[in-house]
């Protein structure tokens, strides 16, 4: 089969890191595999390449511009019609409505993975996107709160939306002791430190802010503790200084962009993530695949994967005192934590399989 995957971008992130899986898991199950980013590549990009797919760009940059567009969209077609794929998956708004008005020009097969970003779209650009929709063969949601969405909102035809949940690969993320030791020495955490993980994107939607308004908080009673936060974004510089007002210099880390979680999970006692925004977070199901509890606020499907109090705690999400008393919990409670650790990873197991084999079977239904 001929499979062409479009993405906005190939900078990492969550939606991102999603495609680059299932791109490289059909390219590893024989498909003849293309992918097209509408911007410059980034660090997947540049890794998929190096995996040995085609990997292109058409150098869309900033902001909408009439005639790069209409270039762009032109040599989207040109690609499709030179490419011929028996399907072409489109993933996040951008290159799902290039898409749509390619298959105006030319016919294909298209399936789009919106994500949740599109609830987050203004008036227009959703305006824009039910006027588009039809043009879907199958539209495919990674978490209920996207498929509620598509339906509720954007009046997407119900038989043409499928739930495809996020999931994760149970054989790469898995606690690993050894491995364990080892990243935390490497990091410089000892083995009586308590470390907080949160693996996003440094934005205002994931909410760091207020995690370090709450670890400031645990941290006065709690010195044998660490925050690694994981990513990079715009929000760096006003982080940095609130870790330097705080206090926190030796006790939270700044991992940066990595394009290999696991080392740094694995590193970890327990998982947070206080988004204000979010649907279903790769980063959430990884870590708990790697047998962590976790802490999140009560937004998207992250309520579906932490049950209260089973496998870690749920939030409102605007408290930094009740998330410093459930740090607090987690943190001084080892046999809770290591009853969460196991109820995590058996969740992941019973519940968030790996989801390329449903998309691979999928491609083949409507092709």
């Amino acid at each position: 089969m001929k499979i062409l995957y479009v993405c906005t971008s190939t900078e990492v992130g969550g939606a991102e890191r999603a495609f680059f899986i299932l791109a490289q898991a059909a390219f590893h199950a024989g498909h003849e595999v293309n992918v097209l980013s509408l911007r410059p590549l980034g660090p997947l990009g540049r890794q998929l390449q190096e995996a040995g797919l085609s990997v292109e760009s058409l150098d869309l940059r900033g902001k909408y511009r009439p005639l790069e567009t209409a270039g762009a969209l032109a040599r989207l077609v040109a690609q499709i019609q030179a490419f011929s794929p028996d399907v072409v998956h489109a993933g996040l708004y951008r290159a799902i409505q290039f898409c749509r008005l390619a298959k105006r020009r030319t016919p294909f097969t298209l399936l789009t993975t919106p994500h949740y970003d599109l609830s987050r779209k203004g008036y227009v650009l959703r305006l824009l996107d039910r006027a588009l929709k039809d043009g879907d063969d199958m539209s495919c949601a990674e978490s209920q709160s996207t498929a509620d969405f598509l339906l509720q909102k954007q009046k997407y035809a119900r038989e043409k939306v499928r739930r495809v949940a996020n999931g994760v690969d149970l054989q790469r993320f898995h606690p690993d002791n050894a491995l364990r030791t080892a990243a935390r020495a490497e990091l410089g955490f000892s083995a009586q430190e308590v470390v907080f993980a949160c693996v996003a994107r440094l934005s205002k939607e994931k909410n760091h802010a207020l995690l370090l308004q709450a670890f400031q908080l645990f941290y006065a009673k709690h010195p044998q503790s660490k925050l690694l936060l994981v990513g990079d974004g715009p929000e760096q510089e006003n982080l940095h200084r609130q870790v330097q007002a705080g206090g926190l210099e030796k006790a939270v880390v700044f991992a940066g962009e990595v394009s290999n979680v696991y080392k740094y999970l694995c590193a970890a006692d327990i998982f947070v993530l206080p988004s204000c925004i979010e649907s279903l977070p790769l980063a959430l199901l990884e870590a708990a695949a790697c047998g962590l509890p976790a802490i999140v606020s009560k937004v998207g499907d992250m309520p579906r994967v932490v049950c209260h109090g089973e496998n870690g705690f749920v939030f409102p999400g605007k408290d930094p005192v009740l998330l410093a008393v459930l740090m607090t919990e987690l943190a001084e409670n080892t046999a809770l934590r290591q009853k969460m650790s196991r109820a995590a990873r058996a969740r992941m197991e019973r519940f968030y399989p790996a989801p390329e084999q449903i998309y691979l079977k999928i491609y083949t239904e409507i092709k």
